[in-house]
């Protein structure tokens, strides 16, 4: 079981690696033109003469863009594993991310035996409005196959994705009465919300879940923090889980609506950076009522500000797993080609002094080999402690200890269940067992399940899955090679129930419907409303 898991969370190495190249913490200002050139230095005329050789001399062709982006690249590593060289579309897409919209189709997509299909129809996008349909199997993107080619997705998103206004025209299959029907999509500007789901677990407590910090995160917070309120909320759990950062602006404007006036949120400095002292503004939104923030390893950067503000101060509870450990802030300096840089400029402290940036000085690779390390000593049942590599103690203001290095430490640690039941479940999600059954299911069934169940509230709080669904999974599962475990099965098959009904909301209806089903189910959510 310790195999697969590993095997499992090296993959997820990988993924939280991309997310917080992408997801870093930004300085709020940016630099472009001759700030950020690099001066002349004798060792200019040195890789002059080299690339001088290497494109006179290779023994095969070379595209000197690609080589260049690498040099770059590899020059940036050198410093510390955040500094980084963006590509004009490495940039394009992290702008996207970060500002909170994008011009396309308005679709998920999720690749299935190199098929195309549509995951999910945002909501009153261009594509629902089209006539497109979750489960539909997209063939061709303006004449170009997709279906069958092995196209990557990131190609076939590029290919949807382009300016408002302009026309996508698709081709796809629809499964339901096995027919071939052509759309042409007028692209628009998606919204991609930073916050996940927001809603009450009971008469006085919300909940809100954040899938990342960037510039709309303010105002969606203060939107669901007003509902809430309306709703009767009285205490609030803050997930954070997953969470791989994003601007630190955004990190300290939800920390400002959630302290008292006058607190201390966070400060920076850096060799070239002064000291700059972050504090909090009288008349936050929830700044009274028990607050709950919720962590794990996949918290970072301006999760961590947020989770160490609230710790430093005695605001609220941390609850769950030790996070990431990334204290270094970035500023972007734009490239006169429109790539761009992220230098590391300075660390970030929390309130009581800590620097929670996890030691990087045996390199990148050892800096995420500790991680994977981390994680594993954690699913063990190993104390969180023993891992933190600053033993220095630092206070919050009402002098409990705690510690810097490696991460947030939480209040109250949820460790990782340690059942041999779970494994069956587990690999359900892992190897998408679950998500991808999902998708032939409601290409079949899409159109009776909304016309029973009109509307998302319908279908969360009626909807009951039916036994043979559930064995309609378990037969899909064996025949993709996952054998079925009926001890798992018997100690899971209410979760396992839950997670296919809570991936049909998503496909039919929206994001939050599938938390709005999950929640009962998570186990650190309900730890967490005991506190």
């Amino acid at each position: 079981m310790k195999k697969d898991i590993k095997t499992y969370v090296a993959v997820m190495i990988a993924v939280t690696t991309l997310v917080l190249g992408i997801y870093i913490g930004y300085a709020t200002q940016r630099s472009t033109g001759s700030e950020a050139s690099f001066g002349r230095y004798d060792n200019n005329s040195k890789m002059n003469a080299i690339w001088g050789l290497v494109s006179r001399h290779y023994v095969d062709p070379l595209d000197a863009d690609t080589v260049m982006d690498k040099v770059y690249t590899a020059i940036l590593s050198t410093l510390d594993p955040h500094s980084s060289y963006l590509s004009c579309e490495m940039l394009r897409k992290s702008q996207e991310t970060l500002r909170g919209n994008f011009e396309g189709v308005g679709i998920v997509l999720r690749v299935i035996n190199d098929t195309v299909c549509v995951a999910q129809v945002i909501p009153d996008g261009p594509s629902q409005r089209a006539g497109v349909e979750a489960g539909d199997r997209i063939l061709t993107v303006d004449g170009i196959c997709v279906s069958g080619v092995g196209m990557p997705s990131d190609s076939v998103v590029n290919l949807l994705r382009g300016r408002r206004r302009s026309i996508a025209d698709i081709k796809l299959l629809r499964l339901s009465d096995n027919s071939l029907r052509n759309y042409k999509v007028k692209r628009d500007v998606i919204a991609s919300p930073s916050l996940t789901y927001s809603g009450m677990v009971n008469a006085s407590t919300g909940y809100i879940h954040l899938g990342r910090f960037a510039e709309t995160s303010h105002d969606e917070f203060c939107t669901a923090i007003k509902q809430l309120k309306s709703k009767g909320m009285k205490k609030l759990i803050l997930d954070l889980r997953g969470n791989g950062g994003g601007l630190l602006s955004a990190a300290i404007d939800i920390c400002d609506e959630l302290l008292p006036g006058r607190e201390m949120i966070v400060y920076t400095e850096g060799y070239h950076e002064r000291r700059r002292n972050v504090h909090s503004s009288p008349g936050g939104l929830f700044c009274e009522g028990n607050l709950v923030v919720m962590i794990d390893e996949y918290s970072a950067s301006a999760s961590e500000i947020v989770a160490g503000a609230i710790q430093d101060n005695d605001r609220g509870v941390i609850v769950g797993r030790r996070s990431f450990g990334k204290g270094l802030v970035q500023q972007q300096f734009e490239l006169p080609d429109q790539s761009a840089i992220l230098l590391t400029i300075s660390r970030y402290y929390t309130p009581s002094g800590r620097c929670i940036q996890r030691p990087y000085n045996k390199g990148t690779d050892e800096y995420y080999n500790d991680f994977l390390d981390q994680i594993m000593n954690e699913y063990g049942g190993d104390t969180l402690l023993s891992q933190v590599t600053d033993s220095t103690p630092y206070f919050t203001t009402k002098g409990r200890t705690v510690y810097g290095g490696g991460g947030i430490l939480p209040d109250h640690i949820v460790h990782y269940k340690s059942d041999p039941n779970i494994a069956y479940y587990n690999m359900l999600l892992s190897k998408a067992m679950i998500a991808n059954f999902v998708v032939d299911y409601v290409s079949l069934n899409g159109k009776d399940l909304k016309k029973n169940y009109p509307t998302e509230e319908a279908f969360v709080t009626q909807y009951t899955l039916p036994h043979a669904t559930a064995e309609a999974l378990y037969n899909y599962a064996e025949q993709k090679g996952l054998h079925r475990d009926n001890d798992g099965i018997r100690a899971y098959g209410k979760e396992i129930a839950a997670r296919l009904k809570a991936e049909m909301a998503q496909m039919l209806y929206s994001n939050g419907a599938f938390y709005a089903v999950m929640l009962p189910f998570d186990n650190e959510i309900q730890e967490a409303m005991n506190l």
